[in-house]
């Protein structure tokens, strides 16, 4: 709580949130395409079943966003 008032009295506030947000973005891509790499989805998949291709990213954007949840706001 400390953290937010300087950072808001500062008016440095937006530009901190601003840079959380495209760290967040970033991980999150990287992420999504390690994770996808790993479990080998591929666009092969993506053209020959497409419901197994969004059954399998939906769960790799879950596990992405849990993470990216617990970096950056829980901690």
């Amino acid at each position: 709580k400390a953290e937010y008032i300087i950072l808001f009295m500062d008016n440095k506030l937006n530009e901190h949130l601003y840079n959380i947000d495209t760290e967040c973005q970033k991980q999150f891509e990287f992420l999504m395409k390690q994770f996808a790499e790993k479990e080998n989805i591929t666009e092969e998949l993506k053209a020959n079943n497409q419901m197994e291709w969004v059954q399998k990213m939906n769960s790799i954007k879950n596990s992405v966003n849990e993470i990216i949840i617990n970096t950056y706001i829980y901690n």
